[in-house]
């Protein structure tokens, strides 16, 4: 099975090629979000888990997106919420990167798996239905809501923000009848998507699948459930492209980024019949539960029949977290020794924490840099906060032939996933 296309939209601009120049070049899409700020706010203001005033939160958002330039029918954008959106972008930018053209693909053998979840609305778009379910006391009440609220919204409200949306639109869009599903497993979702349609084509079922996720928790509901779940870092006060620090001493949490990332996969001799471009041939995919860190890398081994010692270099998930970082490093170092020869870097400084997509995302960054032989730099990586066990990949770019990679996406709420890809 081979990677034949590569679509990204990110806080760094739309196409593959553009993270993978700011990822080389060390340069970070954070920046302080310009619709929720709390760093001057006059008076106390409690709520979402303590004190909102100095809050000024961080986000790698992205700016001047015109989801029109994707989406032909223009009717269809009205029920289309941002992560959707981006999730039509990047599998449109992943398509034409392959080169795929109706008349040499069978649409009832090219399908798309996604990985999703909860996508966030806009506070505006409840306001009216919050404000009719008010009782005397200020408060909601569920009745008032049943009664008053629901009828004040939009009548298709709904379809703006189930999971799945993202798979039915891109599977209309673009004309996939095949095999389609939808991933809701937290931040692996976007890997374990790009896994599950490896397997789908491993055991013939399609000759063609589009995969990887999206997600956009930068808006105020987004980044007010991080705040409550607290897990965002609080070095707002500084650089906000400095903040995000996965492995070091000094990671207090991760910053959001929205975002997507998706990878057409397609059966091997299918790809050679039509000439395309193959970045890299996937060999294996691992999947386990959130604390299966090192089942899931196993796995992956496994699956390609691939020895810990063959791996020249690993994407890791590296979250920000220091109690996770801490754990991957623990699976890393018991499956493949403490080896200063081992290079591993983090990508999340560039374009932040895109959940979802996260997995995704890296994996595009791992095939890139295994194509073209040189692995960018971890950012902001100052001392570790104990002896990592392997080579972190810092400061500049890395040139390095590499034959086989693994990426790892370790969710912090949810499951853990590894793909193994290999140079072709």
């Amino acid at each position: 099975v081979g990677v034949t296309g590569l679509g990204a939209v990110t806080a760094l601009g739309e196409g593959a090629g553009a993270l993978w120049e700011a990822a080389l070049r060390g340069r970070s899409g954070i920046d302080f979000v310009p619709w929720f700020d709390y760093a001057h706010h006059p008076e106390p203001v409690e709520g979402l888990g303590g004190s909102l005033n100095g809050w000024r939160p961080l986000a790698g958002w992205i700016r001047d997106f015109q989801a029109e330039k994707f989406v032909v029918q223009k009717k269809a954008l009205k029920l289309m919420a941002r992560d959707i959106q981006l999730a039509v972008a990047a599998a449109s930018l992943a398509l034409s990167d392959a080169g795929t053209k109706p008349d040499a693909v069978d649409p009832e053998r090219s399908g798309v798996i996604v990985g999703s979840g909860v996508l966030n609305h806009e506070l505006e778009e409840l306001a009216a239905s919050v404000k009719s379910s008010l009782a005397e006391d200020g408060r909601v009440t569920l009745k008032k809501f049943g009664e008053e609220g629901i009828p004040a919204l939009f009548p298709l409200w709904l379809l703006k923000y189930l999971p799945n949306m993202p798979a039915c639109h891109i599977s209309i869009f673009f004309n996939l009848q095949g095999p389609n599903n939808t991933l809701t497993t937290g931040a692996s979702a976007g890997l374990q998507a790009v896994g599950e349609a490896f397997r789908i084509i491993q055991r013939g079922a399609a000759d063609v699948m589009l995969a990887g996720g999206a997600e956009s928790k930068t808006n105020p509901v987004g980044l007010s459930q991080y705040r409550i779940l607290g897990v965002l870092s609080r070095g707002g006060a500084g650089d906000p492209a400095r903040t995000y620090r996965p492995f070091d001493a000094n990671a207090d949490g991760f910053v959001p980024g929205e975002g997507s990332g998706f990878l057409v996969l397609e059966e091997w001799e299918h790809a050679r019949r039509r000439n395309a471009r193959i970045y890299a041939e996937v060999v294996g995919f691992g999947s386990s539960s959130g604390a299966g860190r090192e089942a899931a890398m196993k796995m992956a081994l496994r699956g390609g029949g691939t020895a810990p010692a063959e791996i020249d270099f690993i994407q890791a998930s590296g979250m920000g977290l220091p109690d996770d970082d801490e754990k991957e490093m623990e699976a890393m170092n018991r499956l493949f020794g403490r080896s200063e020869g081992r290079c591993v870097t983090a990508a999340k400084p560039v374009m932040g924490f895109t959940g979802f997509a996260a997995g995704a995302i890296d994996l595009i960054l791992a095939a890139l840099a295994l194509r073209e032989g040189v692995i960018p730099p971890t950012l902001n990586f100052e001392r570790p906060r104990q002896e990592l066990g392997f080579r972190l990949v810092t400061g500049a770019a890395l040139k390095k032939r590499i034959q086989c990679a693994m990426t790892n996406a370790f969710g912090f709420n949810g499951q853990s996933a590894s793909v193994v890809i290999r140079r072709c």
